[in-house]
């Protein structure tokens, strides 16, 4: 008896696990094609193998769209490790693979909005801003990047 409402609870667990999971992927697959859109508008997207690449007038870009959860803080430690801090807890990302491209990076950061700060050194951090470029990248809240777009600072 026990052991049948053990494992229908835990099968419950996992359906609805799941069930999150597509949910998530629909949402991010959305919110992808919504920034693939409005790129299309104000030059050319192409896709190369994985890589994802948006040419301008002024210059040529590698797409990253970059999952930062609500309301957690993004900090760049240095080129390649990135930390997400949420709720009290920490989590570090090396950003390696990614950036070995000579190519400049657009690096659209969803669904956060929360300010992005970058240690200048052991001691320093600055606040990000879209105009901001560091690293051969400029990171920009998926919200902003139509302003961004139509300035024309990219």
């Amino acid at each position: 008896m026990y052991l049948q409402i053990i494992g229908g609870v835990l099968a419950l667990g996992i359906a609805i696990y799941f069930i999150l999971l597509i949910l998530y992927k629909k949402k991010s697959d959305s919110i992808k094609e919504e920034v693939l859109t409005l790129l299309k508008e104000y030059g050319t997207v192409s896709f190369n193998g994985k890589k994802i690449l948006f040419s301008t007038k002024k210059t040529n870009y590698q797409i990253l769209f970059y999952y930062v959860p609500l309301f957690a803080e993004l900090t760049i430690n240095s080129k390649t490790k990135w930390e997400i801090n949420k709720g009290g807890t920490s989590q570090l990302i090396d950003q390696s693979s990614f950036l070995s491209s000579d190519k400049e990076k657009l690096v659209i950061i969803y669904p956060t909005t929360v300010q992005i700060k970058r240690y200048i050194n052991e001691n320093e951090m600055v606040f990000i801003s879209p105009n901001n470029h560091f690293y051969h990248m400029h990171l920009i809240f998926k919200s902003e990047l139509k302003n961004i777009l139509s300035e024309g600072t990219l």
